[in-house]
């Protein structure tokens, strides 16, 4: 066993001779395993539960959440965090040790300031609002999700107000996703990405240059798309003993605390071939995270990832910036023909490439192009601001909704299902949409050091072996869970501060060597 390999050992592992780190330990599983079983029931929930369960499943999750409030603010808890805190900065005991004690305490604090009739409440509403989003979904009408959209921004509210927060009501809505972000700091990193969006986008429009989508159109079977989509989430290595594809309105990841149990999901469209492949690797990207943390951490707080962006970092990484590459799919398309051998025989693999690297303004935000995507999720970041700061009243969101895609994008929603209600998200409450360009900004970033230490990358790629990016990825981040502050990890990987110029430099360069523009101007 090398140096390096015993000194990772040695950092993953918590401190045995410590009674009050076994006691924590002990503490954290049984909270791991009440959060793990309520990310089961909201799995179910979104998969394969009865439309008619919705009400008894709120009354399910609703005491499951208060019992696990309960166990989460425990004194004992607090007086056993507050004799740790300083501790375990001493040499003697490992960065997990200092890992679970900071997010142990994060988390006990955060609790303690919510009373447990509030927890119980946004998880009922939570559950019947998902039904209410259905509903007004199939009925293209946002009035019979409003009611439940007023009530979640309210208890969101009080959250907020509880939790604390030193600008913006928002910002302690956001430190939930990406802790210790601010709105600020998020509009400061934004700027840059939403000018070179616009500007690329307006190149595009101008130049006259089209890519057809009828490469990726035809008849896909269900079932012949789910065989691809399995296909390639081995290829990324994922590990089909410890998780499954499912099907569900809205592709998601789910773990329950541990890295044996990754299950994701992705949503088929008979016509269009990328909605459920490219979701795969999407979904597939955070499920490697998921299955890659440390064992060490198992049934802890750290079996996870550092942030919502940190994780959204990784699914943008396998499905846009290694996804979208002809090196990958060099490697790839192979599968896509042998599945589909009537549509692909005849087909080159570069424009099969191009036909998935296509922009053009869109209304739905998961078939966005990389150039457009980050309007989709600053126009989403805007109004979380303004609903959550008490900036709009909710019976004006689809048509406030409606002019900021005019603004962006310069299209407008025909009915509510692909404006306002195409997200699942605002269910359960604010803050995490930043985290997709967030994670785009990161995963530039990432990518970056990668092609530093592997600079044959693209020609390893055309292979078809993907296996030492996921091998970097597993040693140099996958595996340290959630130990790391979010700014923290990423300066570790990638040695300096989150930068926007990464993400600035690969969509100018990308798309114009894609549309034939001058990458200069």
């Amino acid at each position: 066993m090398g140096t390096t390999e015993q000194d990772n050992l040695q950092t993953l592992a918590f401190t045995q001779s410590d009674e009050r780190i076994q006691e924590l330990l002990q503490r954290q599983h049984e909270l791991s395993d009440l959060g793990g079983l309520s990310s089961l029931a909201d799995w179910d929930q979104q998969t394969v539960m009865p439309a008619g369960a919705h009400e008894v499943r709120g009354h399910q999750m609703a005491t499951l959440a208060g019992i696990t409030h309960k166990r989460a603010t425990d004194p004992r808890l607090g007086e056993l965090l507050n004799e740790l805190r300083n501790v375990v900065q001493k040499p003697e005991y490992t960065e997990a040790d200092r890992g679970l004690v900071r997010i142990a305490l994060r988390s006990y604090e955060q609790a303690t300031k919510l009373p447990g009739e509030l927890v119980e409440e946004a998880e009922r509403v939570q559950v019947a609002s998902i039904d209410a989003w259905l509903q007004a979904r199939e009925q293209k009408d946002f009035a019979l999700f409003a009611p439940w959209l007023t009530r979640t921004i309210a208890l969101q509210r009080e959250k907020a107000d509880r939790l604390g927060y030193v600008e913006t009501r928002y910002d302690a809505l956001l430190d939930g996703s990406e802790p210790e972000l601010t709105a600020s700091r998020v509009e400061e990193l934004f700027a840059p990405i939403r000018e070179v969006s616009t500007r690329m986008l307006r190149r595009i429009m101008d130049s006259g240059k089209t890519i057809s989508s009828e490469t990726v159109e035809g008849n896909f079977s269900t079932e012949k798309q789910t065989q691809l989509s399995e296909t390639l989430l081995k290829a990324m290595g994922y590990n089909f003993t410890h998780g499954l594809l499912a099907r569900s309105v809205h592709p998601f990841t789910s773990s329950f605390g541990s890295p044996d149990d990754v299950r994701l999901t992705v949503r088929f469209d008979e016509q269009y071939l990328p909605m459920a492949m490219m979701a795969a690797l999407h979904e597939g990207g955070h499920a490697l995270y998921e299955q890659s943390v440390s064992r060490t951490f198992l049934r802890t707080y750290l079996a996870s990832g550092a942030s919502m962006g940190i994780h959204e970092s990784q699914s943008r990484l396998w499905e846009n910036v290694i996804g979208r590459s002809l090196s990958y799919w060099k490697g790839q398309y192979a599968h896509v023909q042998e599945v589909f051998p009537e549509k692909y025989k005849s087909i080159p693999v570069e424009t099969f490439t191009h036909a998935l690297n296509r922009v053009e303004p869109s209304l739905i935000r998961v078939e966005a192009d990389e150039v457009t995507y980050n309007l989709h999720i600053i126009i989403r970041f805007e109004m979380e601001k303004a609903m959550v700061n008490g900036d709009v009243a909710v019976e004006s969101l689809p048509s406030l909704w409606n002019a900021k895609y005019r603004e962006y994008l310069g299209i407008e929603p025909e009915n509510d299902t692909v404006g306002i209600l195409q997200d699942i998200h605002w269910n359960s409450g604010f803050g995490y949409f930043p985290s997709y360009t967030l994670g785009n900004l990161y995963s530039a970033q990432i990518a970056n050091k990668i092609r530093q230490s592997y600079p044959d990358l693209d020609e390893r790629l055309a292979t078809g072996d993907s296996s030492f990016i996921l091998n970097w990825l597993r040693e140099h981040l996958y595996q340290l869970g959630a130990m790391y502050l979010p700014a923290d990890l990423l300066q570790r990987v990638t040695g300096e501060a989150a930068n926007p110029q990464y993400l600035v430099n690969y969509l100018t360069e990308k798309f114009s060597a894609i549309y034939g523009l001058d990458a200069a101007e």
